[in-house]
């Protein structure tokens, strides 16, 4: 049987063995390159959220307005967001109340201490225990309660915990003007 002698001294097996070592190289060197890329600079491992507050002002009954919040939670990521602690506060505003920067705590934002927690002992009021959202998934959850008919502005904010690498607070919040007669 007779050898192939290529130009530069080198015959077909230990030339294929050669290429398939760089051929195995390359495709090491690029799947770590990717991963870094993928799950390092665009951090396609973690959760990425969306989350939408709104109120929807049912009716009027017993001197109070009827309302049903809705948060809509987005997962937007490739991997499942499991959280937990979904709480939600309603603030609201009466004609008389005075309108006044809040505290360093929250951030100088406008003074609103009305809150629906206070007919139940301040206790928090919570969507769900613990929850979960597939990749790409979309999920509303709704809390139906009620403020004073006189109410002017209603405060609404969402909040709650997922793990990634230590817990991870998110929230989201809006303001909303009361229906008026």
């Amino acid at each position: 049987m007779r050898t192939v002698i290529l130009n530069f001294g080198m015959d077909v097996k230990t030339f294929a063995s050669i290429s398939e070592s760089f051929v195995k190289t390359a495709a090491i060197i690029f799947g770590a390159l990717w991963a870094y890329w993928k799950f390092v600079r665009q951090r396609a491992n973690e959760p990425a959220t969306d989350m939408d507050v709104d109120v929807k002002f049912v009716g009027k009954q017993g001197g109070q307005w009827i309302i049903e919040i809705t948060v809509t939670l987005a997962n937007k990521s490739q991997v499942q967001l499991a959280y937990d602690n979904f709480q939600i506060t309603a603030r609201y505003l009466l004609p008389g109340d005075a309108i006044e920067d809040g505290e360093h705590k929250i951030h100088h934002q406008m003074k609103c201490p009305r809150t629906i927690d206070d007919r139940i002992g301040g206790e928090k009021r919570y969507f769900s225990n613990t929850q979960y959202i597939n990749p790409k998934q979309e999920f509303r959850h709704r809390y139906v309660t009620f403020i004073p008919e006189q109410a002017t502005f209603l405060w609404l904010q969402a909040k709650f915990l997922f793990d990634l690498k230590g817990t991870v607070k998110i929230d989201g919040q809006r303001i909303f003007r009361a229906p008026q007669d």
